[in-house]
């Protein structure tokens, strides 16, 4: 009896446990399929809006004295002292004397060969009187004007050929242009400021014997200077002579505001730059100074930016048409950093707005399109339930 019983319970257990287990089965909810993996893997779609672009033109470069110039003897002869010290720092106005070499020896025979010419035309003047009375005034007149110790003044013209062979037989022509030849030797022996500046390099000392070809400083204007910076190509047709330029630099505080007076028609074909040189004057400012800052272009008409990634082999970008990615070629017309202007693409062509690795030519976004579709339904349900 007790063995029935037993048997009886435990067929009654395993029978309890299939139906409960089948009720567990049943509530359980069945696993969907997770479908944003496809959504995820979408590309980004852009649509075009072709407008005018401001861009600026980025201007960097090292700044550079406008007028520096290198000093070098072209006569031998001790160095004498001047009113100042040719030494660096030293200003000097224009027209002042920065060296002066001891020039007495030239000197005197500079007026030994005056002396001489002088002599000539006064033998010549009685003949003159003979021969060609005309002209005897105005040789009478010259003699009158001929100082030794100021340049010579030009000859009187020839009335005729006749008189100009008479006085050239009298070796007059000769003299005359060995003494302005010497005249013009004479003057370098002084060299004055060609413009207001400061020494910024010396060689020399007063007293010391300067000898041909030697170099004796460097002489720098310290207000006017010229920026010299590289221009992209796609810039260079924004630009033109005479446009400002803002410009600043670390090691002033401030802004600086130049001019472009020159640009090279010349591309550096290891940059395919050209050089802009621009011109600013401030006596802050120093010769070497590294400065930046831009230039106001002209406007880029009807163009849409974009980064430079999106660009397929160099002038060609994805575009979508009928849910297909295709290339199509657009007019590169200006770049800025990491973004390019382009030209090409009619208002509202849809374009791929990101550099998707799965992008090639005729993929299918059908995905895409149900992906916007539904993101336009959206915002038509919200409505009906607001209306509700």
């Amino acid at each position: 009896m007790n063995k029935k019983w037993i048997g009886i319970i435990s067929v009654a257990i395993i029978v309890a446990g299939i139906v409960i287990g089948n009720i567990m089965s049943n509530q359980k909810e069945p696993m969907r399929r997770n479908n944003r993996g496809s959504q995820t893997n979408l590309p980004k779609i852009t649509m075009v809006l072709n407008k005018n672009i401001q861009a600026q033109i980025e201007i960097s470069g090292h700044l550079y004295a406008y007028d520096k110039i290198e000093l070098y003897a072209e006569v031998s002869g001790v160095l004498q002292r001047t009113d100042k010290h040719f030494k660096e720092g030293i200003p000097y106005k224009k027209g002042e004397t920065l060296i002066k070499i001891d020039d007495r020896v030239y000197l005197n025979n500079v007026l030994a060969q005056k002396s001489s010419l002088l002599n000539q035309l006064t033998l010549l003047l009685p003949d003159l009187s003979i021969d060609f009375p005309n002209s005897a005034l105005h040789w009478e007149g010259y003699l009158h004007t001929f100082k030794l110790n100021k340049p010579l003044p030009p000859l009187p013209e020839p009335l005729s050929e006749k008189e100009r062979y008479y006085i050239a037989s009298r070796n007059i022509f000769n003299s005359y242009y060995n003494i302005k030849s010497m005249e013009a030797t004479l003057a370098k022996y002084t060299i004055e400021a060609p413009f207001g500046g400061v020494v910024t390099q010396s060689n020399i000392n007063p007293g010391t014997l300067v000898r041909v070809g030697q170099k004796l400083g460097e002489f720098t204007n310290i207000r006017l200077f010229e920026l010299e910076a590289p221009v992209g190509l796609f810039d260079l047709n924004r630009i033109k002579i005479g446009q400002s330029v803002d410009l600043e630099t670390e090691d002033l505080n401030g802004h600086f505001t130049g001019h472009i007076r020159r640009i090279n028609s010349v591309i550096d074909r290891n940059s395919m730059t050209v050089k802009v040189y621009i011109q600013l004057s401030n006596s802050r400012l120093k010769d070497g100074m590294y400065m930046t800052g831009y230039a106001r272009g002209l406007p880029i008409p009807m163009a849409y930016a974009l980064t430079k990634n999106l660009l397929v082999e160099n002038d060609r970008i994805y575009v979508v048409e009928d849910n297909r990615l295709r290339l199509k070629k657009v007019e590169i017309v200006g770049e800025k950093g990491d973004l390019v202007f382009i030209r090409g693409l009619s208002d509202g062509t849809r374009i791929l707005g990101e550099n998707w690795s799965e992008a090639r030519e005729g993929i299918v976004l059908s995905g895409q399109q149900k992906k916007s579709q539904s993101n336009k339904d959206q915002p038509h349900q919200q409505s009906k339930k607001q209306q509700k």
